[in-house]
């Protein structure tokens, strides 16, 4: 049966978010959170800062940053107020928008170091066509590269400290065992943010294997000399205090209207994959950026739940028809193949067909 976290709108079926007495984990670490001594986690940030700061001038921190509101929020406090040297490493994402471009641009025109890594194209497609195919995440292999680059940037030019923007299992509903710990290990990265998938599953490892380094995470030894890190440990997550310090300091530019299927004009910017990854999303488990966006909302007290509920009926189930063309091109194959690759991957456990229209079955 399809239900909704009883205190925001986040569903049972959100990959790995678990439930308590009818409120899900998100939520439960919310409410922790105001038990945290934020001050401490403060000053644990600067000691370690103190720790790896450079005395020779050289980069001393890892920021993977693509120009958006929280990179370029994380990269800006570190540099200006924590007084570190980032080195900003940015996996372009597919199909990068004019507005990702120029806020990236913006960023670095704002005084930033940025190593831009830009993977074989032809190999990029293959990985997400593949993952499209098998588990309906267009993003898969994105999603790994945006971990795996500055992670391995990291260990090749000796910069030992990597700061990363929010501990996502946590803040958005996840697996909990990480929530209180600063430092993150290979277990999270693969069990979380990779859903279990490796590169071998997408891929023939062994007749690629020279192509696929930026997608291999360094061998253990060579990882334990590295610090990874989310900022979300350190200081409360706060989208909208992030926004105002990148538009005001880092050249960040909205878009002029709300992105598909959102209800704002300033989160995931850079690229349209996204849009077909949030879609995907809404077809095998009954939710989309609506959900998402509102639930975090009435978490931090922006948002009535009742508004939230008409936001999601109004947006969650846009199909977004007008951006097929442009997918199929990316992946080489015809828009019809795939609208059949989409249904393929439809949950009718949660879905019913109602005059020609997929419906949920139970929700609010």
């Amino acid at each position: 049966m399809f239900y909704r976290c009883t205190k925001c709108l986040v569903p049972n079926t959100r990959p790995r978010t678990t439930f308590i007495n009818g409120i899900c984990s998100a939520c439960s670490f919310k409410k922790k959170k105001k038990k945290i001594d934020w001050d401490k986690r403060w000053s644990d940030l600067e000691k370690i800062c103190n720790k790896f700061r450079s005395k020779t001038g050289d980069h001393d921190v890892i920021v993977p940053a693509g120009g958006g509101k929280d990179s370029s929020y994380v990269a800006w406090v570190l540099k200006n107020e924590l007084k570190m040297n980032p080195l900003c490493v940015c996996a372009t994402p597919p199909l990068l928008t004019k507005l990702g471009r120029d806020n990236l641009d913006n960023f670095i025109n704002s005084g930033f170091d940025v190593l831009e890594v830009n993977p074989n194209r032809i190999l990029t497609k293959k990985l997400s066509l593949s993952s499209m195919k098998k588990y309906g995440i267009p993003q898969q292999e994105w999603l790994m590269r945006i971990l795996t680059i500055p992670i391995n940037i990291s260990s090749k030019f000796k910069i030992p400290f990597i700061m990363y923007g929010e501990e996502a299992e946590s803040e958005y509903g996840g697996i909990t065992e990480y929530e209180d710990k600063a430092r993150f290990n290979k277990n999270i990265i693969y069990e979380a943010y990779f859903s279990g998938i490796t590169i071998s599953d997408l891929i023939d490892f062994k007749k690629n294997k020279k192509y696929l380094s930026l997608y291999k995470l360094p061998e253990k030894k060579d990882y334990e000399k590295l610090y990874p890190t989310h900022w979300s440990y350190f200081e409360q997550w706060d989208e909208v205090k992030h926004l105002k310090i990148a538009e005001k300091y880092c050249g960040l530019i909205r878009s002029k209207k709300n992105t598909h299927g959102a209800d704002n004009n300033f989160s995931h910017l850079d690229q349209e994959m996204y849009i077909l990854h949030m879609y995907m999303a809404y077809v095998k488990f009954g939710f989309s950026r609506a959900t998402t966006d509102t639930s975090i909302d009435i978490r931090e007290g922006n948002i009535s739940r009742s508004d939230a509920i008409k936001l999601v009926k109004k947006l969650d189930h846009k199909e977004p028809i007008e951006y097929y063309s442009k997918f199929a091109n990316y992946f080489g194959i015809t828009k019809k193949t795939l609208i059949k690759i989409i249904e393929s991957h439809r949950n009718k456990k949660i879905f019913e067909n109602n005059n020609n229209k997929w419906v949920l079955k139970d929700d609010i």
